[in-house]
């Protein structure tokens, strides 16, 4: 017995990773409502019964797919980050790497966009989806003390919260006009104006009289 159960829990590990690849390709073809477990299983070469062994049901395998997205996500901004040489590149990598996504996974977007809207209406499935989302804030408010702190600054954490949710809802957002007017959203834009708040709120720091902006940071932070 102690031989055989690494084994099956190395079969249940790789029947798990199976079935997210499968649902994710899936999920991108049909959408959260078109897909079943039933094309999964299929797709993924399983029973029914496999998922159901790894997964509670087509909502729990979906946000299964999003943490997954998340953690790469995540890593890949990091790392952008960490390569940018100065202010400009470090705002700008994050900002085009998710229009990079956006033009190269087209399907990602409207797929989030459906899930979101599905998961808004469960009172159930709404803190679980919300606690994944949050991730990405938190991520972005960590690179912004991170950014400040190379730069000779100190960002208070409630501002770089705050900072984070709005590049995180800026992102969002232009993901969404571009997914209605691809053409009203070229691929700078967002690293444009990511870079334009933050070299703004740069120079305020470092300038002896920041007068109004100065008091919106202070605002931001309370």
């Amino acid at each position: 017995m102690a031989v055989r159960t690494p084994i099956r829990e190395e079969h249940r590990a790789l029947t798990r990773t199976r079935v997210l690849e499968a649902a994710a390709r899936v999920f991108a073809r049909r959408g959260f409502h078109g897909a079943s477990v039933q094309d999964i299983a299929r797709e993924a070469g399983a029973t029914t019964g496999a998922i159901y062994s790894n997964f509670a049901g087509k909502e729990d395998l979906y946000l299964a797919v999003f943490e997954e997205h998340v953690a790469t996500q995540i890593r890949d901004y990091t790392d952008t980050f960490a390569r940018g040489r100065d202010l400009d590149e470090r705002s700008r990598g994050g900002a085009d790497h998710w229009m990079a996504r956006l033009r190269e996974d087209p399907d990602f977007f409207p797929l989030y966009m459906e899930f979101w809207a599905h998961a808004m209406r469960d009172p159930k499935l709404r803190p679980r989806f919300a606690a994944h989302f949050a991730s990405f804030r938190e991520t972005f408010a960590q690179l912004i003390e991170q950014g400040a702190r190379d730069a000779g600054l100190e960002a208070p954490p409630a501002l770089a919260q705050r900072l984070g949710t709005v590049i995180n809802a800026l992102g969002n957002g232009l993901a969404l006009e571009r997914l209605t007017d691809p053409d009203a959203v070229p691929d700078e834009l967002l690293g444009w104006a990511i870079s334009l708040l933050f070299n703004l709120l740069l120079m305020a720091a470092r300038s002896g009289d920041v007068g109004e902006l100065e008091r919106l940071m202070e605002g931001l932070s309370t």
